[in-house]
């Protein structure tokens, strides 16, 4: 599902305020990433991109017209994550 603009703010504003979330943030997307790529093997240049944001300082990083974000980001490795998931849940469960 995804988050609203008044979510994705909220994050933002704590991703910047808050190292440690920060770093939180930034350990939860990198457990995912392996799992998220075997979905969908582009998302590797927006992992760099997500690691270049976060590993920036707050604030500082310069943006593309048109780019995401760190949360675009993350939304998008959540969802390759969720689907490769249920992918092999899929597989588990069928009967060969």
């Amino acid at each position: 599902m995804p988050l609203t603009d008044e979510k994705k703010a909220e994050i933002h504003e704590r991703i910047n305020r808050d190292p440690d979330f920060r770093d939180e943030f930034l350990t939860s997307a990198r457990n995912m990433y392996m799992k998220a790529m075997k979905f969908d093997p582009e998302l590797s240049s927006e992992i760099d991109r997500f690691e270049k944001i976060l590993g920036a300082e707050p604030d500082s990083y310069e943006f593309e017209e048109g780019e995401d974000d760190e949360i675009g980001i993350f939304e998008k490795i959540l969802a390759a994550f969720d689907n490769q998931v249920l992918l092999e849940e899929k597989e588990a469960s069928t009967i060969n």
